[in-house]
């Protein structure tokens, strides 16, 4: 920009200093020679006019050219700058820089999404990726054979006119039975929104669960045929051998002796029925749970019910209970909190602690924590498998109607050791409704 400015400055130079000159010699220049002045300087004016327009219009074409490059993501091209200085090589200098930093950029980005799609092309989950216009953008393989369609076939059409807009989609995961290329299974439904174009579109995955609720149903099916086989051996068993024992006996004659082993033995397997019928009657408690009749009710009422039907002392204080609502069966979570803190104060046995009956509200969900300072639990593996119990007394389905209770109310229970201490700690989580979230 210097050079320009001086070599502008060359042009008039000689007309200024012939008007100084004549002027302090107090001479006068002729007209013809002020007129051929003037005429030469306006010429290299005009020279230098068109020399900075073109230069100018130099410049514009490559920052131009620079400029729809970068747009078009096509980073070749560079703006070649030397050892110049001055601002229009710094200009230069600094849109070299932003597209070396928007290629190392798109470089990231083509590997991020690189990687993302074998992932997605991986998962057995099937998944959707629609654009602002409600049209398939992306389909996985997985969606694709659900489909019965080729990937290419289905980018671009309208959600609308897929079998997808059949589907009752939520943000929740839903369960259902469908029929996709006339293959009848269960399914698990959702959808994610995310902006695209600054508009919002969606995510849909579909998840086929029929065999991991088969895989499920085995495990079930094995854990409780262990269980009551296990209860059935232990009484017919004994059952049998009387059985033996009193034929043996019978077959021998009829005494006194005889008549009162008999008497005894026919006790032995009226109590070992007896219990037989009460194995059955507690399973028929877990499978038969009646769905909770729910209704919004204060937390608090809850927790001061609950706290009133232990004696006093029993339960450490439990600090300020939060001014919240639950929208859930208030006898069934009763029950369950009965339950649990039952399990505490039997751990409780032997030690001079109270119970620890916490209550707090926790990521939109209210917490219920109970701690005990017993011995901890020896085989989480078994807390929830039925009838399983450590005590001599336990009937092993305190727990199991707990979780089903809490899980009736879409919140979870679990059990796990203090750390740093002796004890276990039961949380029963629940989800606040929208209102008190």
């Amino acid at each position: 920009m210097t050079a320009l400015v001086l070599w502008i400055l060359s042009g008039a130079l000689p007309s200024v200093l012939l008007f100084v000159v004549a002027a302090a010699h107090g001479a006068r220049l002729s007209t013809p020679l002020v007129g051929a002045l003037a005429v030469a300087s306006l010429t290299w004016l005009a020279i230098v006019a068109l020399r900075v327009r073109a230069s100018i219009q130099r410049h514009s074409r490559r920052l131009n050219n620079l400029v729809e490059a970068a747009r078009a993501q096509d980073y070749m091209i560079r703006a070649a700058v030397g050892p110049e200085t001055g601002e229009l090589a710094e200009l230069y200098r600094q849109i070299n820089a932003l597209i070396n930093d928007l290629e190392s950029g798109r470089h990231a980005e083509q590997e991020l999404l690189a990687m993302l799609r074998k992932v997605v092309g991986q998962i057995r989950v099937a998944i959707v990726v629609c654009d602002a216009q409600d049209r398939l953008r992306m389909v996985n393989p997985a969606a694709a054979a659900l489909l019965g369609v080729a990937p290419e076939a289905l980018i671009g059409a309208s959600f609308a006119d897929t079998p997808l807009a059949e589907l009752p989609l939520s943000a929740e995961p839903k369960i259902i039975d469908h029929a996709f290329s006339g293959v009848e299974s269960r399914w698990q439904v959702s959808q994610l929104w995310y902006r695209h174009q600054g508009r919002p579109s969606r995510i849909v995955f579909i998840v086929d669960v029929r065999q991991v609720l088969v895989d499920e149903e085995i495990l079930m099916w094995q854990r409780l045929i262990r269980v009551i086989g296990h209860e059935v051996n232990n009484s017919l068993a004994p059952i049998s051998s009387l059985c033996q024992t009193l034929e043996t006996l019978l077959a021998r004659g009829d005494s006194e002796a005889r008549q009162a082993a008999i008497r005894e033995g026919l006790q032995v397997i009226g109590q070992r029925a007896r219990g037989l019928q009460e194995f059955i009657s507690m399973y028929s408690r877990i499978a038969r749970l009646p769905d909770p009749d729910k209704v919004l009710f204060p937390v608090r009422h809850l927790v001061d019910r609950v706290r009133g039907m232990f004696p006093e002392g029993a339960l450490a204080p439990s600090g300020d209970v939060p001014d919240v609502r639950l929208y859930g069966d208030p006898i069934h979570l009763e029950q369950a909190l009965i339950n649990l803190i039952k399990n505490a104060l039997e751990a409780n046995t032997g030690s001079d602690e109270a119970v620890v009956f916490l209550v707090r509200v926790r990521d939109a969900n209210c917490e219920f924590e109970i701690a005990d300072a017993g011995p901890g639990i020896a085989n989480p593996g078994n807390l929830f498998v039925p009838f399983y119990t450590t005590k001599t007394e336990g009937a092993g389905i305190g727990l199991v109607l707990s979780r089903n209770i809490v899980a009736k109310h879409h919140g979870q229970l679990t059990l796990e050791n203090r750390g740093g201490r002796s004890g276990a700690v039961a949380r029963m989580t629940l989800p606040l409704p929208p209102q008190e979230a």
